[in-house]
């Protein structure tokens, strides 16, 4: 399946809204855009879930490494849009304690 990738911005957020899987084979896509953000200074990123249908290993890697990388540039990085399935996979892993999750209708004031 393919990955389809676009953004916007609210303040000081990138948003970047992620369809379909992620996994070994579109994962590098995924990587490629978070480092092109980080590098042109947005390290502010929430990664928007909602309309992901499965996500592998490789997927989960990437956005820990997307977590490292907007720290390590003084920024944030966080998920929204999580399906049960997904929070389900956050916390069987431990992950729901490194990849903050947002509601993105809430004020982004909230999401530090």
């Amino acid at each position: 399946m393919m990955l389809t990738l676009s953004y916007s911005n609210i303040d000081q957020w990138t948003i970047l809204h992620v369809v379909g899987e992620v996994d070994m084979a579109t994962g590098p896509q995924l990587r490629q855009e978070i480092v092109r953000q980080v590098s042109q200074g947005n390290s502010h990123i929430v990664v928007d879930l909602q309309n992901v249908d499965f996500i592998d290993s490789t997927g989960l890697g990437i956005l820990v490494g997307g977590v490292k990388r907007a720290r390590s540039n003084g920024g944030e990085f966080r998920c929204a849009g999580l399906s049960n399935t997904l929070k389900e996979v956050f916390a069987l892993t431990g992950l729901d304690s490194v990849l903050l999750s947002v509601e993105l209708d809430q004020d982004p004031s909230t999401w530090t």
